[in-house]
């Protein structure tokens, strides 16, 4: 019988070389890569946790069987795979699957197949290992590897690649402290300081992990210099196990959860990332930043929406960060095919100014007008999934939002200062990241009406064939999943009644 951990994070480790070594060959490491991550999707969606399993080639060919959910021990720490571990492993090798098929029509980069894979296998450790201290280790080695796929093939040092390390890197010592302030106290239970120690490093180091505002800059700084679907690939993946580290946090130390100090954290929190998101994006010139500055305004939103401490709230939150993956990707793929074929992703000719629509003269600088006329379906992934990340009607990111809307409408918490101000009426709240998404919409109608204006470049080659269906495909089901979002929730409301700390 094989563990469930075991098999999650031994798999991708060994194929990565194999892939590695087929890198020249774009169709077979893109097919390796994306069945490996297809394989441990499909194991963590319809395996059951609760007892072994056989699995088609491997028990017939060496008799195995998995157990998902069976416990192991390396070096005396514990790997296990719970609920919400398991369903969000599941979820982030299927984008990392998507990701990796769509990188053979448009290469992210050589290293981008192996070394993803190897991200996969770190952060199923950092999910499956019972101890928070070891959990950002891995992380943090994760963050490292991801590096070299934000530099991509570019010689030179990029200013998106040195941040992200620099600010991980600045996030994991408080991170690491916290658990150890927190360990001393159990043994010294009258001394109450060193919990509002660790409470403070652990708001530090998130704040960093998530990108809250001031620490924000490295989100726009990979999504410019990354690859696009790299930069995806990577938002995606750290978002998602940062969150996964901060709920299993929550549950697990009852007197943080019960602080209402943190959920004020949160919200406030939120309420900057959202501001600053929105605004940003508001005056962008180019659509790689607007992307990092969507993720941004989206992101705070679901921070908002976790600081309300509800079941509704966090099952929202939970349904806005898949649907957030879902525009990601839709709106990555059509940045890459639209940066292959033009070179350029700036929307704003330079002589009128930022707020101008169109895309101005011929020769202003950049090559993007008229380019809807050549690459029809990149430019609707791209400008759909923007409108997603804004959480636009007929779009996955709506449901979401409007259920976060109505949760911040009704809400209301006592806060001191200014904050009572500012955090208390729900009402505000709602406006503010309606607003916030106005911001994000409005940056994608400028690029689209560039892309729509009189062409700069008239020898735009046609979009792939491969990559066009794929768009294809993620625009069908981000415009299924904005009018039927029904069929996500009996999966996340299972995640969400594996947490207690919200009754």
């Amino acid at each position: 019988m094989l563990a469930g951990p075991l098999f999650l994070i031994v798999l991708p480790l060994t194929l990565a070389p194999v892939v590695y070594l087929s890198r020249r060959w774009a169709l077979l490491a893109a097919s390796l890569a994306s069945a490996t991550a297809l394989v441990m999707a499909s194991l963590c969606w319809r395996l059951p946790l609760d007892r072994p399993l056989s699995v088609p080639g491997l028990t017939s060919v060496l008799g195995w069987k998995v157990a998902l959910g069976e416990p192991m021990m390396v070096l005396g720490r514990e790997f296990a795979l719970e609920l919400a571990g398991c369903s969000t492993l599941g979820f982030i090798y299927l984008m990392a699957a998507v990701a990796f098929l769509f990188a053979w029509r448009i290469s992210q980069g050589r290293l981008f197949f192996p070394l993803g894979l190897i991200i996969l296998s770190l952060v199923g450790a950092a999910v499956m290992i019972r101890h928070f201290l070891f959990a950002v280790l891995f992380l943090w080695i994760a963050s490292i590897v991801a590096v070299f796929i934000i530099q991509g093939d570019r010689e030179g040092p990029r200013r998106g690649a040195l941040q992200y390390l620099v600010m991980v890197s600045l996030a994991i010592p408080p991170l690491l402290i916290a658990p150890w302030l927190i360990d001393l106290q159990a043994v010294n239970l009258d001394n109450l300081a060193l919990l509002r120690y660790a409470t403070v490093l652990l708001a530090i180091g998130f704040a960093i992990l998530l990108a809250v505002v001031p620490f924000h800059g490295w989100v726009s700084a990979v999504a410019v210099d990354a690859p696009p679907m790299v930069a995806a690939f990577v938002l995606t993946v750290a978002n998602a196990v940062v969150l996964l580290l901060l709920l299993n946090l929550l549950q697990s130390y009852p007197w943080l959860s019960e602080d209402p100090q943190v959920f004020h954290l949160l919200r406030l929190g939120g309420l900057l990332m959202a501001t600053v998101g929105g605004l940003l994006a508001f005056a962008q010139r180019d659509f790689s930043r607007l992307l990092g500055y969507a993720v941004l305004s989206d992101m705070g939103c679901t921070l908002v929406a976790l600081g309300t401490a509800s079941p509704s709230a966090l099952a929202a939150a939970l349904l806005q960060v898949t649907h957030r993956s879902v525009g990601l990707m839709l709106t990555a793929m059509g940045l890459a095919v639209v940066r292959h074929r033009t070179g350029s992703d700036s929307f704003v000719n330079p002589s009128t100014g930022p707020w101008s629509f169109g895309p101005g003269t011929k020769g202003s600088g950049h090559r993007l007008g008229g380019v809807a006329r050549h690459l029809p379906l990149s430019t609707a992934g791209l400008i759909l999934g923007g409108l997603s990340l804004a959480g636009m009607p007929l779009t996955a990111g709506f449901p979401s939002r409007w259920a976060i809307y109505r949760l911040l409408s009704g809400y209301h918490s006592p806060a001191p200062g200014l904050s009572q101000v500012l955090l208390k009426p729900g009402a505000g709240l709602a406006l503010a990241m309606l607003l916030s998404g106005a911001g994000v919409a409005f940056g994608y109608l400028r690029g689209l009406s560039t892309l729509l204006g009189p062409s700069t470049e008239p020898k735009v080659k046609r979009e792939p064939f491969i990559a066009s269906l794929m768009i294809l495909g993620m625009i069908v089901l981000c415009i299924g999943l904005g009018l039927c979002p029904q069929w996500l929730l009996p999966p996340i409301e299972r995640v969400v009644e594996s947490f207690s700390f919200l009754r």
